[in-house]
């Protein structure tokens, strides 16, 4: 009774981890205005990243970075279906000079529309820039000819990842 018991209750935890394969399984294809892919690996760059979740990490990811002025928006063109993470941050960058906050996307707004946000549990970390900004993750599976305009932050833009390597 007691291993039956154990396994119920490990039962969640292993459908959440069939879940995370399945997602890397079928990444979307995107373009973003004013960003560019790299390989999401830690670095000392002054924008790069401090420390990456393991699952980002193991799986070969892309981030999506500013190559010119973003205004803190991501603007985003599904090219073939699939599944997009999308990396956010709202700690304080600013007044609200501008009227950006009328733009932003809370994390209530990310799940009204169908996004799920992953923990650091789920990631096997959390996903932190070099300028210390933790961030969440979402996830969606998004289809061919949408377009994305998101904004989480006043500088910041949400920083779209893809999985590259097959799980």
């Amino acid at each position: 009774m007691k291993i039956l018991l154990s396994c119920l209750l490990l039962l969640p935890s292993l459908m959440h981890a069939v879940d995370l394969r399945t997602l890397g399984k079928s990444s979307a294809t995107i373009s973003v205005l004013n960003m560019q892919p790299v390989p999401l690996v830690s670095s000392t760059d002054k924008s790069g990243w401090a420390r990456i979740p393991a699952f980002f990490s193991n799986h070969g990811a892309t981030i999506f970075t500013p190559s010119a002025s973003t205004n803190g928006v991501a603007d985003i063109e599904i090219q073939a279906d699939g599944y997009l993470f999308l990396a956010c941050n709202w700690d304080y960058q600013g007044n609200s000079s501008g009227n950006w906050e009328k733009e932003r996307w809370t994390e209530k707004n990310f799940k009204s529309k169908g996004w799920a946000r992953l923990s650091k549990n789920d990631l096997g970390g959390d996903l932190v820039k070099n300028d210390n900004r933790a961030q969440t993750i979402f996830f969606k599976r998004v289809k061919k000819g949408e377009h994305l305009r998101l904004r989480c932050n006043k500088y910041d833009p949400p920083y779209p990842i893809l999985l590259t390597s097959k799980l």
